[in-house]
């Protein structure tokens, strides 16, 4: 079975399992009602091992019949942890094994290991903010960011490239800050509260005209009348780079 990444964002799951696609035969079996679909249930990472950063392997051995549904599930090396033992098994008991994994059920069994594990962040040096002079003493306009509606979803699905990594603007604040690798100039700047995602920020650096400016996009994940007073210390521009 080849393993495969599951999740992403803050983490990630690995899960050794073949690709969940139904083959064209047994779509055909199951739409003649003899076998329903291959079905693999992700197994849900609990949030508390999530939080610790904490992750195993644990591997199962699993009965199934001859549709490929597994009809018992235990584990056969756990991972040291009994979550994620338990979350491996809810997942397993609801698996209908597609006709290449069925293969290698001998005897109606078959061995599947799943690993749970933090993604491992990338290390990245950080350097100088690179910021050009054209724009030291620059007017901030409001922009959008079409599509995103939080923070989070910013770090989930956005194409971020960090480029170089900066030492925060913003010392009192647990934060974020790195020129982003793209053409026009993009700089992004994220802040934390109890660990999540309160507030992105992105700067892209152009003109209007002759006149450089840097567009503001701004998401924030808090309270009103807290967006707002962090929209203004926004608009005022970062510490080295004031808006005129």
């Amino acid at each position: 079975m080849a393993v495969r990444a599951v999740g992403g964002g803050r983490g990630a799951m690995l899960l050794a399992l073949a690709s969940g696609a139904a083959p064209a035969e047994d779509m055909a079996a199951a739409t003649a009602g003899a076998c329903p679909f291959p079905a693999y249930v992700e197994p849900v990472y609990p949030e508390s091992m999530r939080q610790q950063e904490l992750g195993g392997e644990v591997l199962l051995d699993l009965s199934v019949d001859t549709c490929g549904r597994v009809t018992q599930a235990r584990v056969k090396r756990g991972s040291g942890h009994p979550s994620l033992d338990e979350a491996a098994l809810v997942a397993a008991r609801r698996w209908v094994l597609n006709p290449a994994d069925r293969a290698r059920a001998a005897g109606g069994r078959i061995e599947v290991p799943l690993a749970f594990g933090m993604e491992r962040p990338k290390i990245y040096a950080y350097g100088p903010h690179g910021w050009p002079k054209s724009h030291k003493r620059v007017r901030y306009v409001q922009d959008v960011l079409p599509g995103y509606e939080s923070p989070q979803q910013v770090l989930d699905r956005y194409p971020l490239d960090p480029a170089s990594m900066i030492t925060p603007p913003y010392p009192s604040l647990r934060s974020m800050f790195f020129r982003q690798r793209s053409d026009p100039d993009e700089y992004w700047l994220f802040v934390y509260l109890q660990g999540e995602p309160r507030m992105a920020t992105r700067y892209r650096l152009g003109s209007v005209g002759d006149e450089p400016v840097v567009r503001v996009a701004y998401l924030c994940d808090a309270t009103p009348a807290t967006c707002e007073q962090d929209r203004k210390m926004i608009m005022r521009g970062l510490p080295f780079a004031r808006a005129r």
